[in-house]
């Protein structure tokens, strides 16, 4: 729904303002993170000199829901590498080295 701007079957189920405030950066400039919206982490990957701005949800050991502000892709991925150091990383490397160069061309 918030790829289709709130809209399901026709109908408005989340109101579009909320998902506009809900992808803004709330936080530029903090060394610690790229910057959190309204519940959805803000992440940018980047391929040769082309960068791609996402807002995701981030759970344990890896798993991630992804929308591509500027691209129509959504990316879900699973793991289950709980409470490992390496999980988010790891989704976030197969991320910018794999799937992303896969379906941007």
């Amino acid at each position: 729904m918030y790829k289709n701007n709130g809209i399901w079957n026709g109908k408005t189920i989340v109101n579009k303002d909320w998902i506009k405030k809900s992808f803004t950066n709330y936080f530029s400039g903090n060394p610690d993170f790229e910057g959190y919206g309204y519940l959805f982490w803000r992440k940018v990957y980047t391929i040769g000199n082309k960068s791609f701005e996402t807002y995701q949800s981030s759970g344990n050991g890896g798993n991630k829901i992804i929308m591509f502000t500027e691209l129509p892709i959504v990316m879900v991925i699973t793991a289950k590498a709980y409470n490992k150091p390496y999980s988010h990383s790891q989704v976030d490397k197969i991320v910018q080295e794999y799937l992303l160069p896969a379906v941007y061309k």
